[in-house]
């Protein structure tokens, strides 16, 4: 813009056209570049609604996790006798749309409903106080899109061959006889395809996120990183190893320094996209299996590996194949992340009913804590979650008499020879770690008379044994008096079941519970018959 031409809109906007058309701009490729965060901010917010609306309606359902009073709550006067689970969910879809000073989630039922169908309201599709802020970290992941997506389509348009270099000889050692650009012009193809398996690995994460509402301008750096060190891992890679397969054949005869300038090795073709897809995990796993040549790196006691496998989620009942990798998308892997996890934000954060989601942790628990043969046998004595295992052993209800909360005896019995069990994991830990614990018994209450002599029949009192006669004397040494067997297989329970994640299932159970009413704690026979008026 020229100083003796007055300032106005058109010429700023002539002046603009003009500068951005000297800069070549790739407008396409800038346009999916700054759609796709807008993408994730949109598919964040609506997410966020029809979350909430969820949670009104759930607190709707069951008000008791709202207005539970803290007296029968079972907390301290002061305090409130909601249920922190529900809060805990709450508070994570409201954070960023409250002020400061708000304190939403310390209201009632009806309150904390009205509340919420308020922020619905005021939320917008995009424009939110935090949004802006998910943008402006959103600027690097923009920029290596465009210029990674700019350099794919070229890299396409020529089929992934070198530009430039058709006919190029392959050249000695010395590679003089290569185009000057030639071996740029690989190394950019190579950059590109692992640009392109980044891109993918950081939407795999991006929806990951935005599944448990975790979408967050750290993930959104972090991924930016994560695509630019994979580009550039990958470069170093290739520079270093530019034909894997020669390498391999020039190892014992010594290589004669040839490169080709024309064509990009098969492997590296198939390699980078795949390297760029995960190069955390690429970099960790080499590391690890390096350990075994590199004596100065400290190993890892891999002696145990078979019996400290992960339990798969689809041994549960109700999860297939399917639900599985639907659960994989909320962060749960394996049924010890379900059995820590909260079932109010599972049921929230999935397509799944509050009912199953308890009865999927309730199994996982039982499982988690027993090992999954006794919680397989556990299934066979119709117990099939950790709730179910604790009222089986020590069943009672609040309304209940002293003698309908003791519960039969029988079946203390009958699940402790579960509990006390052997496993073959047992066995197998004894064999391989060398254990052999020790059998501790009780010193005789009256010492021998003078002259007499121990019998020698009678068994040393402490004696190390097997890992099945260990398992045996246990089982023996808590069910031989009958008088504290009750007691010391309910103390096994009680520890048992007193993790935190138990303690949170147990109170979800019992306050939704109370909301069904008393009428749900049986099937009645059928009406009541009004009594026949009495005729005088």
């Amino acid at each position: 813009m020229g100083e003796s031409q007055p300032f106005n809109i058109a010429n700023f906007l002539h002046w603009l056209h003009s500068e951005l058309h000297d800069l070549d701009i790739q407008w396409p490729v800038l346009l999916l570049a700054v759609f796709i965060p807008l993408l994730l901010i949109y598919a964040r917010n609506d997410i966020r609604v029809r979350r909430l609306r969820i949670i009104s309606d759930f607190i709707a359902s069951y008000p008791t996790t709202r207005d539970q009073d803290p007296a029968r709550a079972g907390v301290p006067s002061d305090r409130p006798g909601s249920n922190p689970a529900l809060e805990f969910v709450t508070s994570k879809y409201l954070s960023d749309l409250r002020e400061p000073d708000d304190q939403p989630i310390r209201l009632g039922s009806e309150g904390l409903i009205k509340e919420i169908e308020k922020r619905m309201r005021s939320s917008r599709i995009i424009g939110n106080a935090g949004d802006l802020r998910l943008f402006l970290s959103a600027l690097g992941f923009m920029v290596i899109c465009y210029f990674g997506f700019g350099s794919l389509l070229k890299a396409l348009e020529t089929g992934l061959q070198v530009a430039g270099v058709d006919g190029a000889p392959i050249c000695g050692a010395t590679t003089t006889c290569c185009p000057p650009n030639a071996f740029l012009g690989q190394i950019r193809i190579i950059g590109t395809l692992a640009f392109a398996g980044a891109f993918i690995a950081a939407i795999r994460q991006f929806i990951r996120s935005l599944a448990v509402f975790d979408l967050s301008a750290y993930t959104i750096i972090w991924q930016t990183a994560e695509i630019f060190a994979s580009v550039a891992i990958v470069i170093f890679l290739y520079v270093a190893f530019t034909d894997p397969t020669r390498l391999l054949g020039t190892l014992g005869t010594g290589d004669d320094g040839t490169r080709d300038c024309t064509h990009i090795s098969w492997v590296w073709l198939a390699l980078a996209p795949l390297l760029g897809l995960a190069p955390q995990s690429a970099t960790k796993f080499l590391l690890i299996k390096m350990q075994s040549v590199i004596s100065w790196i400290k190993m890892d006691d891999d002696r145990f590996y078979p019996v400290t496998r992960v339990t798969p989620l689809d041994v549960l009942d109700g999860i297939d194949y399917a639900t599985r990798f639907r659960l994989e998308e909320c962060g749960i892997y394996d049924v010890q992340n379900l059995a820590t996890y909260n079932p109010i934000q599972l049921h929230i954060e999935s397509p799944y009913g509050i009912y199953q989601t308890i009865d999927w942790v309730g199994q996982a628990q039982l499982c988690n804590m027993l090992g999954l043969p006794k919680y397989l046998m556990l299934k066979q004595l119709n117990i099939r979650t950790v709730l179910d295992l604790e009222r089986a052993i020590d069943y009672g209800g609040r309304e209940a008499t002293p003698t309908e909360r003791a519960g039969p005896d029988e079946f203390d019995k009958i699940y402790a020879g579960v509990l006390f069990a052997v496993t073959a994991d047992a066995r197998k830990i004894g064999e391989l770690g060398g254990l052999n614990a020790f059998i501790i018994r009780n010193e005789p209450t009256s010492s021998p008379a003078p002259g007499d002599r121990p019998s020698a029949s009678a068994p040393p009192p402490i004696q190390a044994a097997t890992v099945d006669e260990y398992f045996t004397w246990a089982c023996r040494t808590i069910t031989e008096n009958p008088a504290t067997t009750k007691a010391c297989v309910e103390h096994l329970i009680g520890w048992i079941a007193d993790d935190l994640h138990v303690r949170r299932l147990r109170r979800i159970w019992q306050e939704m519970s109370d909301d069904l009413g008393n009428r749900s704690k049986r099937l009645d026979n059928g009406p009541a018959v009004p009594a026949p008026p009495i005729v005088s």
